[in-house]
């Protein structure tokens, strides 16, 4: 079982989907709803955690600064994910950037009509915390695999994961369905923008992926999740 397949079963369905119906219907309420452009920041590192964002359309990134001040991407979020909840849960400030990947639309909901809805929720309250439980696991394990010694595997290993979160199957295979330039790819896993390009090159030789600008289809799977598991192409 490749990183790809894991983190799916970590992550299960988006926030909004775990929730009852009834529940779901009165989130979808709450709050505003607002509009960002690609690249346009929701939220910001250090920022007071006094609102929540509810992904309903489109792909956001969660960054980070590592010790050298280089940006890393965390995670992708995707339609029904929640945002900023840890801050405003634990309230202090926000811990990474969310950055819009292309045009989204969320719902902003205010900290405190937020908490009194998870009051008034307790099972929402529980996926609140599973969510953020799982987020930390995640990171765990993306942490620790990120550090395969093979540059292939290792970019092998963001795109199978990144086929479970937002893949779009084709006649062609499984298209990633957000446009990441292979800046961002590197930041992703992380790794040098070069040694990124390498390891593409040669997956698109060994026929695993086919790749644009900004566009990246994984043509075999099987083929993919063995240079994940093994580190050979």
């Amino acid at each position: 079982m490749g990183l790809g397949q894991e983190a799916a079963e970590e992550r299960e369905r988006p926030f909004l989907e775990r929730l009852d119906e009834p529940v779901r219907a009165r989130l979808l309420e709450m709050g505003t709803p607002q509009t960002y452009e690609s690249r346009q920041a929701l939220m910001r590192a250090g920022e007071p955690g006094d609102f929540v964002m509810l992904l309903r359309h489109g792909y956001v990134k969660v960054t980070s600064a590592d010790r050298m001040g280089a940006t890393v991407i965390l995670d992708v979020g995707v339609p029904g994910d929640l945002h900023g909840e840890i801050a405003v849960i634990a309230g202090g400030i926000r811990m990474a950037d969310v950055v819009a990947i292309e045009e989204v639309h969320v719902r902003r909901i205010a900290a405190s009509e937020f908490n009194r809805f998870l009051l008034e929720h307790p099972a929402a309250m529980r996926e609140v915390l599973v969510s953020v439980a799982r987020r930390f696991v995640l990171a765990q394990r993306q942490r620790t695999q990120s550090w395969k010694p093979q540059a292939v595997a290792r970019v092998a290993t963001r795109l199978d994961y990144l086929v479970d979160v937002c893949g779009v199957r084709t006649p062609a295979g499984w298209r990633i369905g957000i446009p990441l330039s292979q800046d961002e790819l590197a930041q992703f896993i992380p790794m040098g923008r070069t040694m990124v390009a390498q390891a593409l090159d040669k997956l698109r030789k060994a026929g695993v992926v086919a790749s644009s600008r900004r566009a990246i289809t994984v043509i075999d799977r099987e083929a993919l999740r063995v240079i994940t598991e093994k580190g050979v192409t």
